[in-house]
């Protein structure tokens, strides 16, 4: 099972041609990420995400455009380059749960007042 977190870190990813862009970071698990960019990558192509003085490499599974925020980019982490939270965890990291029951807090617990 490939446990995903949401996250939200700038990242670089470097192409197999040498060029790059900036990226942020919104899922990652094991053996999958997906970033957001400015700029569509074309579906198959290999590249790098460079984060937190860490490297992945991966091929592109799917790129789709969302109107108001840009292309999000499906990204399938190669076998001999597997991502694990103890080894590089973005500044803000949640769990999404596969099973979990979505909870309603009221505003005073969630908020604290």
């Amino acid at each position: 099972m490939n446990q995903r977190y949401l996250c939200s870190e700038l990242i670089d990813l470097t192409f197999a041609n040498g060029r790059g862009q900036s990226a942020n970071l919104e899922e990652i698990g094991e053996n999958s990420a997906l970033v957001l960019t400015e700029n569509p990558v074309r579906r198959g192509a290999k590249l790098q995400l460079n984060c937190g003085g860490h490297t992945l490499e991966g091929s592109v599974g799917g790129c789709r455009f969302e109107k108001l925020l840009g292309y999000y980019v499906e990204i399938r982490l190669d076998p001999a380059s597997r991502w694990s939270p103890e080894w590089f965890a973005p500044e803000h990291l949640l769990v999404v749960g596969q099973t979990a029951a979505t909870r309603a807090f009221p505003l005073a617990m969630a908020s604290g007042y």
